[in-house]
């Protein structure tokens, strides 16, 4: 009996060290990157020529700088459950092409309506996002706006160009070409 007491209590020891020691001990966590892709909820089209005209249910968008023609999408992101916003971009399907590439700008008035939005009630522009190179007729345009998309909210943005040539985009109505807000998180596991 008297054996088994000193060896009963070096294992109680041993396994309390240890215990001590795996609390103490942090496995390091592993970050991975998720994907989640908006679609538009509102997205028109404004022309300086006609100021008074909405084009909300067109199944495209323009952009010109010669009238001035400026397009507007708005999305509404939901659903990141607070992790950080690595990473967004805006992707526009161009129908057609230009030397020009698209201006990508926030537009702080989310009150805008996509089938009320004209020339002469359209929410001013911020300072540029981002912009493209040229662009190729029916491909998709990526254009980096990390710097605005921040987590969960409403995001407006207003899309114009440098050129004079029109360059016609497909809209929320045109289907399976239609705007998109990727925005990428990094999830701790």
């Amino acid at each position: 009996m008297s054996f088994r007491r000193p060896l009963l209590v070096r294992v109680s020891v041993t396994l309390l060290i240890v215990g001590l020691l795996a609390s103490l001990i942090r496995i390091p966590s592993a970050a991975t990157s998720q994907n989640i892709t908006f679609t538009p909820v509102a997205d028109s089209y404004v022309n300086a020529s006609y100021l008074s005209t909405n084009y909300g249910t067109a199944t495209t968008l323009q952009v010109d700088d010669s009238p001035y023609v400026y397009s507007y999408l708005r999305f509404n992101v939901s659903g990141l459950g607070g992790q950080a916003v690595t990473q967004a971009h805006l992707l526009i399907y161009a129908n057609s092409a230009s030397s020009n590439g698209l201006v990508a700008k926030p537009v702080q008035d989310n009150t805008w309506g996509e089938t009320t939005i004209t020339y002469s009630n359209a929410p001013a522009m911020g300072s540029t996002l981002a912009t493209s190179s040229a662009v190729g007729s029916a491909t998709w345009v990526t254009m980096d706006v990390t710097a605005y998309v921040t987590g969960d909210g409403t995001y407006s943005f207003g899309v114009s160009t440098a050129g004079s040539t029109a360059i016609s985009l497909a809209s929320r109505e045109s289907g399976a070409n239609a705007p998109q807000l990727i925005v990428s998180t990094s999830i701790t596991i």
